[in-house]
């Protein structure tokens, strides 16, 4: 697994630290993002949490970045904060907040990132988009 960029801003990561890797584009990948996102932060208090929203993200991906090929997670550990990057190389469909309510089946991704993470937010780059979020225990 290699370093890749990340999208915290004013930050100095250590580039040895983060660990990435590159799913295709569909449903049958969104199980190994999300382990490889449960075997990259294993031995850490926030796993779960880490877990579930990168799974979240991903699924989102999935769905709505419909002119992109590819999705890449990227895990972070600075002590006992976790940064992850979703990163998808399409050009269309900028992230939406959605209000779900009652028994809707979806729609509540970023409901929950937001209500898990430290802090989170998306950048719309020439390579496509990256959704960000940080777990701090």
């Amino acid at each position: 697994m290699s370093a890749a960029p990340l999208t915290a801003i004013g930050a100095h990561w250590s580039p040895g630290t983060a660990q990435s890797r590159t799913f295709g584009r569909r449903t049958d990948e969104v199980p190994a993002a999300r382990r490889f996102v449960r075997e990259a932060l294993s031995d850490h208090a926030g796993c779960m949490d880490a877990e579930l929203l990168a799974c979240e993200l991903v699924t989102n991906a999935v769905q709505h970045a419909s002119d992109a090929t590819a999705v890449t997670v990227t895990v972070l550990r600075l002590g006992q904060l976790v940064h992850v990057d979703v990163h998808d190389d399409g050009r269309s469909n900028l992230p939406n907040w959605r209000e779900s309510t009652g028994d809707a089946e979806n729609g509540r991704g970023f409901q929950l990132v937001n209500e898990i993470a430290y802090r989170w937010g998306f950048l719309r780059e020439p390579a496509g988009t990256c959704v960000w979020f940080e777990i701090a225990p």
